[in-house]
């Protein structure tokens, strides 16, 4: 007791961590901060690409993974391969296409929902609806309807616009295949432009169309100078994502055509699949997808290049 002793009882100084550490309380707190990303970063993206780059200078059997050295052959393998050449462009087509459709029916559905009035939170709940619908219910519903024995789109596209016979597969045609992957793709893709572009019109401030409307503006001028240059630094965001998603697809083309009739639909992921479980070589299909990779990073640093998309992005918000 501090009575029986003659001694009064004194705080202890808490002992605080960074206080003898040479770096400051703000700088640990940032490192761990970014820290945990850092660390997901290496585990999900770097290291796959570090591993595939590695078994990429390999030949490997798929069913015996015996590593051999193997150098930048497998890499002039496939830069000779006709299979690639043809996938590559079949790729680029579906990856132009499905892009140029969803920014067409997503920038359409985020308008019309914009200028809705009632019922819009209901109904934009119900379009957004379809892009959490998983892939393969899309694919089991497009084969039924595309069924050749009483299918519905078929059925119309046969005896309305004659596009194919009546007992004809169109997802089986060379012709119809890959127009059809990318509508189907599409039907369900387009709500992601939707999504972005729908929350960059609501912030918009509406005395930006009060004041075009006192100056005699039409629709047309409004959407073109007001509308459309807030509206062009997300559009390219989702431009390059969309185009870099649909490039690298592989879930719903193999769902649907399995890369056929013949090679019609193989795109470069299809054509890598099949390199692993068809011809059995695990070390050049790894080339393929590294080759695959390196066009896309061409590609997106170009884009970046020549939009610069963040910068839009930044100068119209």
């Amino acid at each position: 007791m501090a009575g029986e002793t003659g001694e009064s009882v004194r705080p202890r100084r808490s002992f605080i961590p960074w206080d003898d550490l040479p770096v400051s309380q703000e700088t640990v707190t940032g490192v761990g901060t970014i820290l945990p990303v850092v660390v997901l970063y290496i585990l999900i993206a770097l290291l796959p690409i570090g591993f595939a780059f590695w078994a990429s200078l390999h030949d490997i059997h798929t069913l015996n993974p015996v590593w051999e050295w193997a150098g930048i052959s497998n890499y002039s393998a496939v830069l000779e391969l006709s299979r690639f050449w043809g996938s590559l462009w079949r790729g680029i087509i579906y990856m132009v296409g499905s892009t140029l459709l969803q920014l067409a029916v997503g920038l359409w559905m985020a308008l019309v929902l914009n200028r809705i009035t009632y019922g819009q939170k209901l109904l934009t709940a119900v379009v957004f609806t379809a892009y959490l619908i998983p892939t393969i219910i899309v694919s089991l519903v497009a084969l039924r309807v595309f069924d050749p024995q009483g299918g519905v789109f078929q059925m119309m596209g046969a005896d309305w616009f004659s596009l194919w016979g009546g007992g004809e597969a169109p997802l089986g045609s060379r012709t119809w295949a890959m127009p059809l992957l990318i509508l189907i793709g599409s039907w369900k893709f387009s709500v992601f432009i939707t999504i972005f572009t729908l929350a960059q019109l609501r912030a918009i401030p509406n005395r930006f169309y009060e004041a075009a409307k006192v100056c005699g503006a039409n629709r047309w001028q409004m959407f073109r100078d007001i509308t459309l240059p807030r509206l062009m630094g997300i559009i390219l965001v989702v431009v390059l994502l969309r185009s870099v998603f649909m490039f690298n697809k592989f879930d719903i083309i193999w769902q649907l055509t399995q890369g056929g009739p013949g090679n019609a639909t193989t795109t470069l992921p299809v054509l890598a699949y099949k390199t692993v479980y068809t011809d059995q070589a695990y070390g050049l299909a790894n080339a393929i997808s590294v080759v695959m990779f390196l066009f896309l990073l061409v590609a997106a640093i170009g884009y970046f290049m020549v939009f610069n998309p963040s910068e839009e992005v930044e100068t119209t918000t």
